[in-house]
């Protein structure tokens, strides 16, 4: 056994650890991840005050996500307390971050261990020292208090979202119409008692939260009544503004007093720009999809898997520019000159245009990646991201919000025709995974209020910005398995049925627009060898996770007729992102992966609002945290794209009548 390491108050128990070599030299502690859990646990001397700080010396070149810590022997279910990312350190640098121990106490405190989780991904190097826990500095309280003071605010904003999402208004504005010279804005149902005088139009800019306390920006623009209608023209373009992405609200004023008549309103008709569309949506020819399509691997054989749906990520940041150069566009916006650059975006010509050739479709996963330590942020990366792989959008600025906006547009713009080269979208997929916000579609901590409200706006200005190009476009929001998550006051996590439910709230007070539900039921433990043995799940709506094995629960739940659209059909689901571990590659295991993508099939054949089942993923990753999900093997020299597995012939086989012959001798249920 390794001697133990000390510093300070806290003392390393190197048996206690997982999923890590440790190597002692002096007073550093050497670590490498070895798995998928990885932590190391410490003998603490006290538990020190409740207002403390974990601070260490470290030395590491690829930074660490999802780092949190555990006081005491934890017990299954117990919360951990979620820690600021460790960011890259090429040379000594000092991490520290505020612990409160009393959210903490759920385990064994007076065993006094301090457990100290380092993300989900093996192969990591860190080394440190001088691990300690401390009181705060005065400078700290006083940094706190204002931190504090945010969140209080916070606080009072989403209340604001909360309270209008439980209102009801006097009437409702009908339609929203957008064509290229004008908008249009109509109700039918003012009430009785009003005046023109008294009548005032407001302008909701997408950059403005429902939840803000600013004042409203009132239009002036000659407004005639007629009985209990009204009908108000404006030009679209406010100067170089486009008003394709405001929402509108009718207001009464008396006597400098103003109440509002209407909820929000955003566009409920755009004119196309153009014919360079497709005459209708195209659909999938089946349900077997792959996610995360490019053209680095063998692509062709895609065919022979019968696929014909895939999604593509898009990194939208890579098209925004500091500078002009060649087939770069000005984008029009306040502050410092940026641009588009068309010629990034043309990189995905090859890709949308194998799939038009071979009748795919094609789902887009619009992503922000979260800038590197030391690296510049793009004017789309949110301002108050704190981590995350990729964060939201920047929707608190016009200046974020017009960059998003014409980003979005030009990308539609290019790929609106899924008949016509360089291809099309069809889909539209807002970021990843919005529920597990702090990790996957950053914004820092936000109640679920603003989250969701953020989000919605996001989608809406996909949403419209696609469809002046595509008449046929839709937005899906992403989310994980995570179907019920208690509110914990943390904030790191939403539920994936309030987002769903949020959504719909907002489209029947708003006018509803084009969206599905991009989810992603993976099983209960994503490393299972089998998804028909999931335990935290119910065959209700409470279920805490939503997977393959009671996936009846989401379409019982999207078939709701408080859940369709405004013309009561249901709204479209894909699921765009699951897969199937292989803890090895022996017989055994790949025959385990092959029975669990053949009872997923089977589940998804029974779901017609189910377009595509995209398996994630098409081959095995070095940089999965250990998951090998693929449908062929890793990478290597003798084969480059990896072998495939008995998976791959399972899912080429299915629908069609070699099925039954080829998963002779799987496991079942």
């Amino acid at each position: 056994m390794l001697p133990v390491a000390s510093a300070a108050n806290w003392t390393l128990v190197p048996e206690r650890c997982n999923d890590v070599d440790i190597q002692q030299r002096d007073q550093v502690i050497e670590i490498q991840t070895t798995g998928s859990d990885p932590f190391i646990v410490g003998q603490l001397n006290d538990l020190g005050a409740e207002d403390s700080v974990l601070q260490f010396d470290y030395f590491c070149v690829s930074g660490i996500e999802q780092v949190e810590l555990f006081l005491g022997r934890p017990r299954y279910g117990d919360t951990p307390l979620s820690l600021p990312a460790i960011p890259v350190a090429e040379t000594w640098q000092t991490y520290s971050a505020p612990v409160q121990f009393d959210p903490l106490r759920q385990g064994d405190p007076a065993d006094k261990i301090l457990r100290i989780d380092l993300g989900r991904k093996p192969g990591v190097r860190i080394q440190l020292r001088n691990v300690h826990i401390r009181a705060k500095t005065p400078q700290e309280k006083q940094r706190e208090a204002k931190q504090q003071q945010l969140r209080q605010q916070k606080i009072v904003k989403a209340e604001r979202i909360q309270n209008y999402l439980s209102q009801s208004f006097p009437t409702r504005i009908d339609s929203v119409v957008v064509d290229q010279d004008n908008v249009t804005i109509s109700s039918s149902s003012l009430p009785d008692t009003l005046t023109a005088s008294e009548l005032r139009l407001i302008e909701c800019p997408p950059w403005q939260s429902i939840g803000h306390s600013i004042d409203p920006t009132r239009v002036d623009v000659a407004i005639r009544l007629h009985g209990r209608h009204v009908t108000v023209v404006m030009p679209r373009f406010d100067g170089q503004r486009d008003r394709l992405q405001s929402g509108w609200r009718l207001a009464r004023s008396v006597s400098g007093s103003l109440s509002y008549l209407t909820a929000r309103t955003f566009a409920t008709e755009i004119d196309v720009i153009g014919d360079n569309h497709s005459p209708q949506r195209p659909l999938p020819a089946n349900q077997k999809g792959l996610g995360g399509i490019d053209l680095h691997g063998p692509i062709d054989e895609l065919r022979e898997l019968g696929v014909t749906a895939i999604t593509v990520n898009i990194a939208i940041t890579t098209f925004v520019k500091d500078s002009p150069g060649q087939g770069r566009i000005k984008i029009p916006t306040s502050g410092e000159p940026v641009y588009f650059d068309t010629l990034t975006l043309s990189h995905y010509d090859r890709v949308m245009n194998w799939a038009r050739e071979n009748n795919v479709v094609v789902s887009a996963i619009i992503l922000i990646p979260t800038p590197r330590a030391g690296e510049d942020a793009s004017p789309l990366v949110h301002p108050e991201h704190d981590g995350g792989i990729y964060t939201m959008p920047d929707l608190t600025t016009p200046r974020g919000t017009d960059i998003y906006s014409f980003v979005i547009s030009e990308i539609a713009r290019r790929y609106s025709n899924t008949e016509a080269a360089p291809g099309g979208i069809t889909n539209w997929i807002a970021h990843n995974e919005i529920d597990f916000h702090t990790v996957w579609t950053n914004m820092g901590l936000q109640p679920r209020a603003i989250v969701t409200e953020s989000y919605y706006r996001s989608m809406r200005i996909i949403h419209n910005a696609a469809r002046q190009h595509n008449p046929h476009a839709r937005v899906f929001a992403s989310l994980t398995h995570h179907f019920n998550v208690p509110e914990d006051n943390q904030w790191r996590q939403l539920s994936g049925r309030e987002v769903i439910e949020s959504l719909q709230r907002y489209s029947t007070m708003e006018g509803d627009f084009a969206w599905g539900v991009a989810y992603h039921p993976y099983p209960q433990n994503l490393f299972a060898s089998l998804p028909w043995n999931d335990t935290r799940i119910s065959d209700d709506f409470d279920t805490p996770l939503i997977t393959i094995q009671n996936l009846q629960v989401f379409g019982r739940f999207m078939q709701q007729e408080s859940m369709r659209d405004s013309a009561g059909r249901i709204r479209p689901v894909l699921f765009s992102e699951q897969g199937f571990h292989t803890d090895s590659y022996d017989a055994d295991a790949q025959d385990r992966q092959a029975a669990s993508l053949l009872y997923a099939m089977k589940k998804v054949r029974a779901m017609p609002m189910v377009e595509s089942f995209h398996y994630h993923r098409w081959i095995d990753h070095p940089r999965e945290g250990g998951l090998m999900l693929g449908l062929r093997t890793l990478p290597s020299k003798a084969e480059p794209h990896g072998k495939r597995k008995r998976a791959w012939h399972v899912y080429q086989a299915i629908g069609t009548e070699r099925e039954e012959q080829v998963s002779k001798g799987l496991p079942t249920p």
